[in-house]
């Protein structure tokens, strides 16, 4: 490895020449001996690949200095200001001196944290693009159990990001979730068969810098109102009688447009009255699945005005079917720009049987989008999740994904670099 003589660069032996810029780490550690932090490059760019291999791997050492004193008695600040890759994510550990290092799992192993973040501060193991608190709260996930609103009472379920209570000058976007008591494993006792793990997925992911701190909000689903309360309102669903000797169901009309208005009327307002939520529709994320995923696409859409981002996973689009064609997909062909980003998936498989977790309709709407204007890049991404069904352990496993496509780390672009290879499109 050798370094050019201008800081703009850095050649690795026998690859390609990177592009740098000038970073910012901060460490704060009671280590005597001092630090080194150790750059990982190599010409991989996924997100989930964290370990070191010697072989493949070019390394950049560069010592730390002390800064200043740390929060505690015998600790330091340790400062160092690389040369880093101008752009995408990059991975590093520290060298603590003595055969060990600060790395993600806290075990001296050979992990690497893994952030696009270019200043950034590394506490107690937890990275962080502000200077934190010296000891601040752990996440946290309340429950409101009887939220009144237009709608029947439901359960609000709200996580709050750590440092929720120290950090009192900040504010955080927020990502709306359906089908909210499936949303968190805390409350994995509400749910209908096992939870998204959102609050342990935005734990990881926060605290090794890949995503925003950020509140989380499940709202959860009106029960027996749940398939009308995020049906369009342009479909309308007759479901056959179980037998020949029962009655047909009176018919489902979609009932997405009050859902929509609830949430922007009566969910958003409360949350932004009563907690520190950043206003405004850039500040704004959905996210879900079946029939949420079908919900979250009808607000993209339909009312663009309440959310910039939106997932929409695993969408029941086929219920829309009515009259002979897919009519949340058709309403896709209008080509007026919506100015929202979209994350857009299904799984392969479902549970052994003929079908396909939706495949083919979320590729009909994925290729609909790409012929009025979409482009897969920063903004729109269609992920394949080849064999999985249709359920939450399947959601769950992907949700790191999702979670880095809404709301990227604080200071950073959106970017197309953090999705595995496999199913990305």
């Amino acid at each position: 490895m050798s370094m050019d003589a201008t800081p703009s660069t850095v050649t690795m032996t026998n690859t390609a020449v990177f592009h740098t810029t000038s970073g910012a780490i901060r460490f704060y550690s009671r280590v005597r001996t001092r630090p080194v932090l150790e750059i990982h490059l190599s010409p991989a760019t996924d997100a989930e690949q964290t370990d070191f291999d010697a072989e493949e791997t070019t390394y950049v050492r560069v010592p730390f200095t002390a800064e200043q004193k740390g929060r505690l008695p015998g600790e330091t600040c340790w400062v160092c200001h690389p040369e880093l890759p101008a752009t995408g994510w990059w991975r590093f550990r520290i060298d603590l001196g003595d055969g060990t290092y600060a790395a993600p799992d806290n075990q001296g192993s050979y992990d690497v944290y893994h952030t696009p973040l270019r200043q950034l501060w590394l506490q107690n193991g937890q990275i962080y693009a502000y200077e934190p608190a010296p000891a601040h709260s752990l996440s946290r996930v309340i429950k409101i159990p009887h939220f009144t609103g237009s709608l029947p009472r439901r359960a609000l379920y709200i996580y709050l990001p750590r440092g929720y209570d120290q950090h009192t000058h900040r504010r955080y976007p927020v990502l709306y979730m359906h089908d909210g008591q499936n949303c968190f494993e805390r409350y994995v006792h509400d749910s209908f068969s096992g939870s998204w793990r959102a609050d342990e997925v935005a734990d990881r992911l926060i605290n090794q810098g890949q995503m925003a701190e950020c509140i989380i909000v499940g709202v959860s689903n009106g029960g027996a109102n749940r398939l009308a309360e995020y049906l369009p309102p342009y479909s309308t669903l007759h479901l056959p009688p179980e037998n020949d000797d029962e009655v047909a169901f009176a018919p489902i009309h979609g009932r997405a447009h009050q859902t929509a208005a609830y949430y922007a009327q009566e969910v958003a307002p409360f949350i932004e009255r009563y907690y520190r939520a950043a206003h405004g529709r850039e500040n704004r994320a959905t996210c879900g699945s079946s029939m949420g995923g079908l919900f979250s696409m009808y607000l993209a859409w339909e009312h663009p005005d309440f959310a910039k981002h939106h997932a929409v996973v695993s969408p029941s689009f086929w219920i829309t079917s009515e009259h002979g064609q897919l009519e949340a997909v058709a309403r896709l062909r209008d080509g007026r720009d919506r100015d929202v980003r979209l994350w857009l998936d299904s799984g392969t498989s479902d549970n052994g049987d003929s079908g396909d977790d939706g495949r083919a309709d979320t590729e009909h709407a994925r290729d609909t989008l790409l012929t009025h204007g979409y482009q897969i890049g920063p903004n729109f991404q269609h992920y394949r999740d080849e064999g999985a069904i249709h359920n939450e352990g399947s959601w769950a496993k992907r949700l790191p994904h999702i979670f880095r496509f809404l709301f990227p780390p604080l200071n950073t672009t959106y970017t197309t670099d953090i999705f595995p290879s496999d199913g990305h499109t």
